[in-house]
């Protein structure tokens, strides 16, 4: 069993709607979503047929940890006109040393594939989320190496470097 985590909000900017109906229709696929949102409602009812989608509502710091220990492979479910280029949930996902399945075209698909760290999938698609998911299994290896693009000592680093020049 194939286990996907999703951290983060349930609204309109995220297409978890299909993440829902990718793994209704695969039986080798499960699903972990911890967060809350107006969508709420609807995605539970979307899921509510199918023992393999758990939402876990907000979770503490230990919790999210554990369930992303678990999981096979980070979810970053996004339409490209949310207009975020790099979402925060793919530094949890590179900390926790999960790869990647997103939909988010531009710098968030450069990065995976500069990294091999995840797949990139097309939004309102199952058959496409479920082949990334799978593909991205096999890059858990590029995982740190995205990871430590997000290292806040390294970042800030590299900023007080910056700062001292002007």
């Amino acid at each position: 069993m194939i286990r996907i985590a999703y951290i983060g909000n349930m609204s309109l900017s995220y297409d978890l709607a299909t993440a829902i109906d990718a793994v209704k229709g695969d039986d080798g696929l499960c699903l972990d979503l911890a967060g809350a949102g107006p969508d709420e409602g609807t995605l539970r009812a979307r899921a509510a047929d199918c023992g393999r989608i758990h939402f876990h509502g907000y979770l503490d710091d230990k919790n999210m940890r554990e369930m992303l220990s678990r999981a096979d492979v980070g979810l970053v479910p996004m339409f490209d006109d949310s207009c975020v280029g790099v979402p925060y949930k793919l530094a949890d996902y590179a900390a926790a040393g999960l790869p990647v399945a997103s939909s988010l075209h531009g710098e968030t698909e450069e990065l995976l594939r500069r990294h091999d760290a995840g797949t990139t999938y097309c939004a309102k698609d199952a058959d496409s989320l479920r082949a990334a998911v799978r593909d991205a299994i096999g890059k858990r290896a590029g995982v740190p190496a995205l990871a430590a693009l997000f290292d806040a000592e390294e970042l800030y680093k590299g900023y007080v470097a910056f700062a001292m020049t002007l």
